[in-house]
């Protein structure tokens, strides 16, 4: 799974997904459908990372605490 570029407004969004989740959200997605655009995006910046670049580890990073809110939020 690698990162895409939204077809709308050019943020990342999961390979396999063709608009963001704020775009999903504005056009009128469901709770259910943005939230797992939400995950499947960090699992792909997480899923992204390669040989030692500053780049693709602070993206890992991002997508690691975004999950690691989520799942704090449910409990």
């Amino acid at each position: 799974m690698t990162l895409k570029k939204c077809e709308r407004c050019g943020e990342p969004t999961a390979e396999g997904l063709p608009i963001c989740p704020a775009c999903m959200k504005a056009a009128g997605a469901s709770p259910e459908e943005v939230k797992a655009a939400e995950e499947l995006r960090d699992i792909a910046r997480v899923l992204s990372v390669t040989a030692d670049t500053d780049a693709n580890i602070k993206e890992a990073m991002t997508g690691i605490l975004n999950i690691a809110d989520r799942l704090e939020r449910r409990n």
